[in-house]
């Protein structure tokens, strides 16, 4: 019961807090109309104190108390003049023997009791609304007969359930609009929050700041701040550490080259200058990846197609096959240094596993721009789609480290990028065979 209710809840949490106060209140009016429709009957079932039964007895008390018929005449007379819902008693009125309007007949029967027998009261009617008329009779056969006031006719049968519903739901529309209102200002600064997690860069400081919200959430907030400064501390120092590292693993390599070069044998030295040098590679891919990977802060407006064209020119006075699709302009707020090193890298992985290489620009997107490199190699599989941008992983295709093929790297350092720029990298078959690359990030941010 409890899943089926939290599944029925919406997703967002003023609409979640809206909706538990408005069918808490509907319950509470259902469970209120429940009882009140049980008990009150029960309640109609006990002696009337309505307010002209009381002053009828009055009446009756001071036309019984007067000591000449004279006297008698001038109270009755007085009190049809000061009370106008009070009447003669027509001669032939009647009681009634009805069960229906049993209360009265209690009361009736009490009154019987006070004033004796020669005073006669009557419960006349019968009554469409409310209680019955009284009616008193002396000795004389003159009487005076008392009409209650009256009174609205509350709703039944359809027309009570009409007006049940209708007040119901007017209740729970204007509870709701309010409690959705109320809950919207309290959820407004988690949002912001939400935003500034999605937002979160190691490379940029952007404390959150909530002039507004619960007390809870302004905490969450001075948290969320904490642990983004120690990230970014840990970030700095680890970078700076293996940058240290990287770069200082040069001199001792650079050593060994020099002491390798005055061996006399040939084999031993070519094998070790080899080692050496594929050291050299490996320390200079890991200090690409680590300044690569971070935003240098130089954004600005490029001109996309120039930047595409000049790689494929540049691949191209190689002997490569590298050709441009797209459009002639194009701009989008990118670091041009950064951009150019993962387009450069994506190409060269297509000529190194399908020989040639196309550039592609897609601009139709106003918010998103995008730069495709697409090959006729053997591509990826799904499986391993994921595991390639994990820094030093190879594919099966390029496990040897053979010259040039690379240590895992490169693509690597491409997300590092697309990262950076807030975008993403994404790897998709190309149809016909081969791979698709395709680097998308904001045109503004």
């Amino acid at each position: 019961m409890r899943r089926l209710l939290l599944r029925l809840l919406p997703e967002r949490a003023a609409a979640q807090i809206a909706a538990i106060v408005v069918g808490s209140l509907i319950l509470a009016n259902l469970v209120t109309a429940m009882v009140l429709l049980a008990v009150l009957p029960g309640e109609l079932r006990r002696v009337p104190h309505l307010p002209y039964v009381s002053e009828f007895i009055a009446i009756a008390r001071q036309i019984k108390a007067a000591p000449t018929p004279e006297a008698r005449r001038i109270v009755i007379e007085a009190a049809l003049t000061s009370q106008p819902r009070l009447q003669r008693l027509p001669p032939d009125a009647r009681d009634i023997d009805s069960d229906e309007h049993w209360p009265h007949r209690v009361v009736i029967e009490e009154l019987r009791r006070e004033f004796g027998r020669d005073v006669e009261f009557l419960a006349l009617g019968p009554a469409e609304l409310g209680p019955p008329p009284l009616g008193i009779r002396f000795a004389d056969g003159t009487g005076l007969m008392m009409s209650p006031p009256p009174m609205t006719r509350p709703p039944r049968g359809t027309g009570f359930i009409v007006y049940l519903i209708v007040m119901l739901s007017l209740l729970a529309m204007l509870i709701g609009l309010l409690s959705l209102w109320a809950a919207r200002a309290m959820a407004a600064p988690l949002s912001q929050l939400a935003a500034a997690a999605d937002r979160f860069d190691p490379d940029r400081a952007e404390p959150v700041s909530l002039e507004r919200g619960p007390v809870e959430v302004k905490r969450l907030a001075g948290a969320f701040n904490a642990m983004s400064e120690r990230i970014r501390r840990m970030v700095d120092e680890r970078t700076r550490m293996l940058a240290a590292v990287s770069h200082d693993l040069r001199t001792p390599i650079t050593r060994l080259r020099l002491r390798a070069e005055e061996l006399s044998e040939e084999d031993k030295r070519r094998a070790i200058l080899a080692d050496l040098a594929l050291m050299e590679r490996m320390v200079s891919g890991a200090l690409s990846y680590l300044r690569e990977g971070r935003a240098s802060g130089s954004m600005a407006a490029t001109d996309i197609p120039a930047l595409l064209q000049t790689i494929c020119d540049d691949f191209a006075d190689l002997g490569q096959i590298v050709v441009y699709d797209g459009p002639i302009r194009a701009s989008a707020r990118c670091d041009a240094d950064q951009l150019m090193r993962a387009v450069t890298n994506l190409v060269d992985n297509a000529i190194k596993f399908g020989g040639k290489a196309q550039v592609r620009l897609e601009d139709t997107d106003a918010e998103r721009i995008a730069v495709i490199v697409e090959d006729e190699g053997p591509g990826i599989a799904p499986e391993e789609r994921e595991k390639v941008f994990e820094p030093f992983y190879r594919s099966d295709v390029a496990r040897t480290l053979r010259e040039g093929s690379g240590f895992g790297l490169g693509l690597a350092i491409v997300r590092a990028i697309a990262e950076a720029h807030r975008g993403e990298l994404t790897l998709a078959e190309r149809p016909g065979g081969g791979l698709r690359a395709t680097i998308a990030w904001p045109r503004r941010w």
